[in-house]
């Protein structure tokens, strides 16, 4: 997920999943069929916003084969979770052309983590370390040792840093269109959480889920 942009060129109804259908219809024609990367129309569209993916179902958007079995599989996952379709703006700044990717959501546990949905992953992490803080006698309070314990301090700004990114997108999106988590952390979601964390291919991520495990398995004993 990219940072969202706000100028005033912005149409602000890409925003709007009731009213954005013909702006994306008319974005997707453009970037799919005619191939056209670059102009006003790629400049004056956001960074990022959704589109419930019955916009997009049995319309003749795609002339290739791959970009149609990417799209037909994104609004086929979004269905069944009755979720939305994520449009991220990407820029190659050297040669000034836009691509799009499209994302799934709401994110939910479970979900492979990919750079376009990273940011929804550690805000719900973020979610989880702080429930720990504020019941301690659950799982232990991952955040205990923060003062003393430099490499925590930096994993844990880490992954509030990468959270950040869709915290932007609350005041446009609630929450519930954006992640899907139980803010209750019954063990089974606490394990997707690990599990999720452990299969992340960023190496730190191995560190920390091995921290979540000793402070958690400290808790038991």
């Amino acid at each position: 997920m990219s940072h969202i942009q706000t100028p005033a060129n912005i149409d602000q109804d890409y925003y709007l999943v009731d009213r954005n259908q013909d702006l994306v219809l008319r974005l997707f024609r453009s970037y799919y069929r005619a191939h056209q990367n670059s102009g006003k129309l790629f400049d004056d569209f956001p960074d990022f916003f959704l589109v419930k993916p019955i916009v997009l179902k049995d319309v003749d958007l795609v002339t290739r084969a791959s970009d149609k079995l990417i799209l037909d599989d994104c609004i086929h996952r979004a269905q069944e979770r009755k979720g939305y379709i994520g449009v991220s703006k990407r820029m190659n700044p050297k040669l000034k052309y836009y691509w799009l990717e499209l994302t799934v959501l709401p994110f939910v546990l479970g979900d492979s983590v990919t750079e376009n949905n990273k940011s929804e992953f550690f805000y719900v992490l973020s979610n989880f370390i702080e429930y720990t803080k504020q019941h301690p006698k659950t799982y232990g309070d991952i955040t205990a040792e923060i003062d003393s314990d430099k490499d925590l301090a930096l994993m844990l700004k880490e992954i509030n840093k990468q959270g950040d990114h869709l915290r932007q997108l609350i005041p446009i999106y609630p929450q519930e269109m954006l992640v899907h988590f139980n803010p209750n952390w019954p063990i089974s979601e606490v394990n997707k959480l690990l599990m999720t964390l452990k299969d992340n291919d960023q190496s730190w991520c191995e560190v920390f889920f091995e921290y979540l495990i000793y402070v958690m398995g400290r808790k038991g004993k």
